[in-house]
């Protein structure tokens, strides 16, 4: 009996050993932001906004002068949103596109639309913007340039050829998409505010103020006219981007009002920027709710710094500035306001990023404990057989 009980004993003494041993795993030391530097890396996709026209005062002839902006010399825009975040998170930002090395891809050009995106993706919206997108020989430019370097045999060519698509000099844009560990993308500005500006506002008669109230009519319907396209169309996009690249962090940034205190004309001080405030909490509203519905991030810049926030004008000032650098950066955010842009997407991918490490710590700790208790189920059951063999 005192055998059976010296045994017993060594069971039990062993048997706590193992309970009190239970692991603590130790947290490993690892990069923050190595999931953002997976595959290529950080993929901008939009418009001027993107490209960070007034970021800073160096750049801004230089970024748009159609021979350097359309061979990508100027990858990396100092002050632009997507270099603040690529800096912020470690990412390579050569300045030449053709530098595989690079982490940070720009597909951002002012004035660029959802349809714009599509037909580079190969996607039939069923809407080819040709009245604005290639009736502009600058914007056929960039296309052409955009096919040059990331052309893809499924987009749509301008002579209705798939022909450019086949000698992309780097990768197709459905690569830069699928590979891409980090996307944000900012389009929705030209679609629905750009074309009402260059179809309404800018045809609009200062000198004639019995013809304002028709012509901001006008400029109302316009609104209301692109938005139900951008409607439609924009979902299309980010259902593509979310089926091709499931894992990606996925950053959809909205959009601002820069005209919001601007008056009619010295003049006449009705606040005629505040009829766009409407259709930009439709703009923004939607995009939240796509992001929702796709499980992407979404961004407010609704209120950041811009020129006029700062410095208040009226429409008809603003219309009279010849100096066309001047004029465009009248609708951008100011340098501070890229930095606003850059922090929010930074917070918002950063906060996601802590709840993807949580988790995996969870499923980390659930695994070796799993694995640790098959191993101590398997010491109790060798030491039950021992002791039944010892008492038998």
């Amino acid at each position: 009996m005192k055998r059976t009980f010296k045994i017993l004993a060594v069971a039990l003494a062993v048997l706590m050993t193992s309970l009190i041993a239970v692991p603590a795993f130790a947290a490993e030391e690892e990069d923050p932001y190595a999931a953002l530097k997976e595959g290529i890396g950080y993929v901008a996709i939009g418009d001027s906004f993107t490209r960070g026209y007034g970021a800073g005062d160096v750049w801004q002839d230089h970024i748009y002068l159609n021979d350097t902006y359309g061979n990508f010399e100027c990858r990396n825009v100092p002050g632009s949103y997507p270099n603040l975040v690529a800096e912020k998170f470690g990412l390579d930002t050569p300045e030449d596109i053709r530098d595989m090395s690079g982490k940070l891809w720009p597909l951002a050009h002012d004035a660029v639309s959802t349809a714009y995106v599509l037909d580079l993706l190969g996607i039939d919206d069923g809407f080819r913007d040709e009245e604005f997108t290639y009736s502009h020989s600058y914007m056929t430019e960039r296309y052409e340039t955009d096919l040059r370097y990331f052309g893809d045999p499924e987009s749509y060519s301008l002579d209705g050829q798939s022909t450019y698509g086949q000698t992309g000099e780097i990768m197709s844009v459905r690569d830069m998409i699928k590979n891409a560990s980090l996307i944000t993308i900012g389009v929705g500005q030209t679609d629905v505010i750009y074309k009402a500006q260059i179809f309404g506002l800018n045809v609009l008669d200062f000198s004639d103020t019995a013809s304002l109230p028709a012509g901001v009519a006008h400029i109302v319907e316009l609104l209301d006219e692109y938005f139900h396209y951008w409607e439609n169309a924009y979902p299309i996009l980010i259902d593509y981007v979310r089926k091709v690249n499931p894992d990606a962090k996925i950053v959809l940034v909205g959009t601002l009002n820069p005209l919001k205190d601007a008056t009619l004309s010295d003049e006449i001080s009705i606040r005629i920027g505040s009829i766009l405030n409407g259709i930009m909490d439709r703009v923004n509203q939607y995009t939240q709710r796509c992001a929702l519905q796709y499980g992407c991030l979404y961004v407010d810049i609704s209120d950041v710094d811009t020129p006029t926030s700062v410095n208040p004008k009226s429409i008809s000032q603003i219309m009279s500035i010849t100096d066309p650098i001047e004029y465009a950066l009248i609708a951008h955010p100011t340098p501070h306001g890229y930095e606003q842009i850059a922090e929010r997407i930074i917070n918002a991918v950063e906060k996601d990023l802590a709840k993807d490490a949580a988790t995996q710590k969870t499923n980390n700790f659930v695994a070796k404990f799993v694995e640790w208790f098959k191993s101590l189920m398997e010491k109790i059951g060798a030491l039950l057989d021992r002791l039944s063999a010892k008492l038998s």
